[in-house]
This record gives C-alpha cells, sequence and structure tokens, in this order.
C-alpha cells in the first residue's frame, strides 16, 4: 500500500470515531495516581547562639595581645553579647535548643572587658613605675 494511502485511511478512521475524554472510561486522568508530599519539619535552628560563641572566642584571644588586642577585641566582643543574648532569646522559644552555646557566647563577649582592665591596669602600672623610677643623672 503506498504512504499516500496510509494517511488518508488514518485521517478518515479519526473523523469517523470522535474520541470522547469526559467519560471515565476513556480518561486520561484515569491511569494517573495522586502522589501526597509531605514534607519533613524544619528543624530549629539557632544560627545566632553559634556567631556569639565564635566571636567572643575570637574577641577573648584578640584581647590576650598586650598591645593591638586592646582595640581589636571591642567589635567582636560587643557582637557576641549582644547574639548571645539575642540566641539565649531564641532558645528559649525553640525548647533550649543551642542554649549552652548561647550562653558562653555571652560570658565569652564579657571576658575581654575584664582582660582588657586587667591590661589597662599592668600598662598603667608600668608606666607609672617607669615615671617614677630615679633617672641617673639627676
Amino acid at each position: 500500500m503506498p504512504p499516500h494511502c496510509h494517511n488518508q485511511q488514518m485521517s478518515e478512521r479519526s473523523q469517523q470515531e470522535p474520541q470522547d475524554f469526559t467519560s471515565p472510561a476513556t480518561s486520561p486522568a484515569q491511569n494517573m495516581h495522586q502522589v501526597y508530599v509531605q514534607y519533613a519539619p524544619r528543624p530549629s535552628s539557632n544560627g545566632l547562639a553559634v556567631a556569639a560563641l565564635v566571636l567572643g572566642v575570637v574577641g577573648t584571644a584578640l584581647s590576650l595581645i598586650p598591645f593591638l588586642g586592646l582595640f581589636l577585641c571591642w567589635l567582636p566582643a560587643l557582637l557576641a553579647i549582644i547574639f548571645g543574648f539575642v540566641g539565649l532569646g531564641t532558645a528559649r522559644r525553640s525548647n533550649g535548643f543551642r542554649r549552652t552555646e548561647a550562653l558562653w557566647g555571652a560570658i565569652l563577649g564579657f571576658a575581654p572587658i575584664l582582660i582588657t582592665v586587667v591590661w589597662y591596669v599592668i600598662i598603667g602600672g608600668l608606666i607609672g613605675a617607669a615615671n617614677e623610677a630615679p633617672t641617673v643623672g639627676g
């Protein structure tokens, strides 16, 4: 059979047999299955608690540097205190998730203040002792 005859028969068949997709027997949706997707609950996060802990450690480490650390430790220490208290509030709302990190972040945020005061006392004492030292020629 020539190809043009086959196409002619197909077009005649499609004209003779109209397809009805509204009846349930021939509906394409009949073969489809419904899929229910349930997402897992999102885990609680308290990133500010971790940030407070990291900044507290950095601020404390910077405060131990004799002269340069006196100026560099303030910003991480201040941010550690702020993030620590905000992280404690978040931990309270999320059943204590990462409460320990937030608490230690706030504590380590206050530590550079104390260390800096000790450095000022030590440096001030050394400068005062150097000024009061007897001079050789006088």
